[in-house]
């Protein structure tokens, strides 16, 4: 729900986004949703009221000071024949509600797994887990009888479905860049096991090709006057025949076995699909997105003052930027070089898309002192809505540095020539622009010389 651990009480823009998409699930009608350790920055009370009794929040380890869980540990569901239990553990956070309590999973997981287990036989669960992917591991060790573990863990990415001993283990990139599509074909027993018989086939056409590959070296060698050249590759090639062999005999006892005793384990099919911003959008969903734009304005009209978007010397002495008009007085030729570059039309951009009061947005769209690590968030953002239009354009000082004092002594206070690499990752992140690469783009923007 949350992007950081803002913990904020009262209406603020990281609430409102919150509220939406948890309206947006709704409409995407989600079965389960595991409740992560940031989901919790807005307390328990946003969850609850925004989310309705009929949202389905799940933790098993969120507890209140009686013991008790705060959501439900797991939910229930059938397909065909098949009881499936999906349940969530719910990751360490930094920052939490102080009426509950994370539990530790190893304390948690062996009551929750023997209540779900103890009037059923066959279960299919499912873990909907915001811990690492080495504590996922953990489980899957100690916890066989876990199905399909779906990670959130912030340090993995795209995750191929992976068996660890007979749990399945995968996850998403994080922040909805791809959609995972697992296909699930239950058979007769919770066992995971391949499509068998695509298998041999698979096992069948690589022993042809060894085949091939043996018969014509040993053509070779018989008409070889050195035979011994061609021995060691013939000799490597026969015992990965004979290795061949056994798996492909291996392979048909199994699936003759399986046909007689009409036993048939799960198995899985998967892809990942990339989210592209060409696709079309869901009516309903974009409705709700439109909506939190305009309360998002409506709520930070108040705080940006009307009337007040000018470059009077009072607005700029809290700073250290000048903008980037009085920069033309002594580099007028990579000033109108700057003006031709998209850098100096990113608040526009913002204005378009009514977003220019939106403060996800406006921090890579205006001109920032991304040379000073002392800047507090908190006032920041309250400074963002008030910014003067001399600073509203990714203008030179944030590529270069705060140019205030340069102008008083050029020559004792130097700007920065050359933009670092890590000063434009600020903004060109992977989620905000995933086709960034620092030279190509430094050669479009970098100031004409002279």
């Amino acid at each position: 729900m949350f992007k950081h651990p803002v913990n904020t009480n009262g209406p603020s823009q990281e609430r409102l986004t919150a509220s939406t998409i948890m309206q947006i699930y709704k409409k995407m009608h989600y079965d389960a949703v595991g409740v992560g350790p940031l989901d919790l920055s807005g307390g328990i009370d946003l969850l609850r009221t925004n989310g309705g009794k009929s949202f389905p929040w799940i933790s098993a380890n969120i507890l209140d000071k009686q013991g008790e869980p705060v959501f439900r540990p797991y939910i229930s569901k059938h397909s065909g024949n098949v009881e499936i239990a999906i349940t969530a553990l719910t990751g360490k956070a930094n920052t939490i509600p102080q009426d509950i309590v994370i539990e530790d999973w190893q304390t948690v997981l062996p009551g929750l797994l023997q209540t779900i287990g103890s009037n059923r036989e066959n279960t299919f669960i499912i873990l909907l887990s915001t811990l690492t992917n080495t504590e996922n591991q953990a489980i899957t060790r100690k916890y066989p009888n876990i199905s399909l573990i779906i990670g959130a863990d912030s340090h993995q990415h795209n995750s191929s479905p992976k068996l660890y001993n007979n749990t399945l283990v995968t996850q998403t990139e994080k922040q909805g860049k791809f959609q995972g599509v697992l296909e699930i074909f239950f058979g007769t027993e919770r066992k995971w096991g391949q499509e068998r018989k695509k298998e041999l086939a698979d096992l069948q056409n690589n022993l042809g090709s060894l085949n091939w590959q043996l018969r014509r070296l040993q053509k070779r060698a018989a008409n070889a006057d050195k035979k011994d050249r061609y021995s060691i590759s013939i000799t490597r090639l026969q015992a990965e025949k004979n290795g061949l062999e056994k798996k492909i005999a291996t392979l048909q006892e199994a699936i003759a076995n399986e046909e007689l005793s009409k036993s048939e384990p799960d198995r899985f099919e998967y892809r990942f699909v990339a989210l592209k911003k060409s696709m079309a959008n869901d009516h309903e969903i974009e409705d709700l997105l439109k909506k939190l734009t305009q309360q998002i304005r409506e709520l930070h009209k108040k705080k940006a003052t009307p009337g007040k978007r000018s470059a009077t010397t009072q607005q700029q002495a809290a700073t250290r930027l000048a903008g980037s008009v009085v920069c033309n007085e002594c580099h007028a030729r990579q000033f109108a070089f700057w003006e031709q570059t998209a850098h100096s039309r990113a608040y526009d951009t913002l204005v378009q898309k009514d977003k220019n009061l939106n403060l996800d947005c406006l921090p890579c769209h205006v001109t920032q002192d991304l040379y000073n690590s002392k800047v507090n968030p908190e006032l920041q953002d309250k400074a963002l809505l008030r910014l003067p239009a001399i600073l509203l354009s990714v203008g030179c000082e944030t590529c270069h540095g705060p140019g205030k004092k340069h102008i008083t002594a050029p020559e004792q206070f130097q700007m920065a020539a050359r933009v670092k690499e890590e000063t434009c990752l600020t903004c060109h992140t992977d989620d905000h622009d995933d086709n960034f690469i620092y030279e190509t783009k430094l050669q479009k923007i970098s100031c004409p010389a002279g």
